[in-house]
C-alpha cells in the first residue's frame, strides 16, 4: 500500500533539492502548468497557476484536487483519476448554482438523486460559459458514492490526519464517448454542487513549471 501512494502522489523531496516536474500528480501550490490546443476555449493553450490544493477522501485513499487559475481569475480543477490501470486527467468546471437547474432538469436530478444506477438524461441547455464542456447526454454509471473533502492538501500529514472534513454522496454520469462526466456532489440535506468534466490523456498537459518566487512563467 506504501508503494502505491508514493507512486501515485511522489516522494518527498528534500529542502535542498530541485525539483522537478515529470507528472502532474506531483503539482503542488504554486507550480504552473499549460493546457495543449483544447476544444474548451477558456483552457486551450493557456497556462494556469495551481493556486491551492485540497483534497477528497474515499475508501481511505487520499485523491488531490489541484486549483487551477489563469492570469484573468478564471477557475478550473485537476485531478489524476485512475480506471483499469490507465490513468487520466480530469478537468472540471464548476457549474453556478443558478445554472444547475438549466443544465439538468428537475425531473431528471430527481432521477439521479434516487438510488440505482443507468438513468440517462439530455442536457437541457448549455450556459455560454461551459460551451465545450458539456456532451448532450449522460448515463449514471454508479450508485452513490460517500467520500470527504477538506481543504488543504492531504500530502502534509497535518492535513490527512484533520477532522475538518466535509461529508458527501457523489454521483458520476458519463457520456458515451467516456470523454466527459457530469459529478454531482450532496453535503448535507441542501447543499448540492455540479461539475462538468472532461477527461484528457495523462500526457496532455504541455508543460509544467515548478513554482519560482515570481512565477515568470506566468
Amino acid at each position: 500500500m506504501f508503494g502505491f501512494l508514493k507512486n501515485m502522489f511522489g516522494s518527498d523531496s528534500t529542502a535542498n533539492s530541485v525539483r522537478k516536474l515529470s507528472h502532474p500528480r506531483d503539482l503542488r501550490a504554486g507550480d504552473i502548468i499549460k493546457f495543449p490546443f483544447l476544444d474548451q476555449t477558456d483552457i486551450s493553450a493557456k497556462q494556469f497557476e495551481v493556486s491551492q490544493v485540497n483534497t477528497y477522501f474515499y475508501d481511505g485513499l487520499i485523491y488531490p484536487e489541484m486549483v487551477l487559475k489563469d492570469n484573468q481569475g478564471n477557475i478550473v480543477y485537476l485531478m489524476i483519476e485512475e480506471e483499469d490501470g490507465e490513468e487520466c486527467l480530469a478537468v472540471s468546471k464548476k457549474v453556478g448554482r443558478s445554472k444547475i437547474r438549466k443544465v439538468i432538469k428537475q425531473s431528471d436530478l430527481d432521477a439521479i438523486l434516487a438510488e440505482g444506477t443507468g438513468t440517462s438524461i439530455s442536457v437541457a441547455s448549455v450556459p455560454e460559459e461551459l460551451d465545450g464542456w458539456l456532451a448532450k447526454t449522460y448515463t449514471e454509471t454508479d450508485d452513490a458514492v460517500k467520500g470527504s473533502f477538506a481543504k488543504g492538501d492531504a500530502r502534509d500529514p497535518a492535513v490527512q490526519n484533520s477532522n475538518k472534513k466535509e461529508r458527501f454522496s457523489s454521483h458520476t454520469l458519463i457520456d458515451d464517448s467516456d470523454e466527459y462526466a457530469l459529478e454531482i456532489e450532496v453535503y448535507g440535506t441542501n447543499e448540492l454542487e455540479l461539475s462538468a468534466t472532461i477527461y484528457l490523456d495523462i500526457n496532455e498537459i504541455e508543460e509544467m513549471w515548478p513554482a519560482q518566487k515570481n512565477n515568470d512563467h506566468f
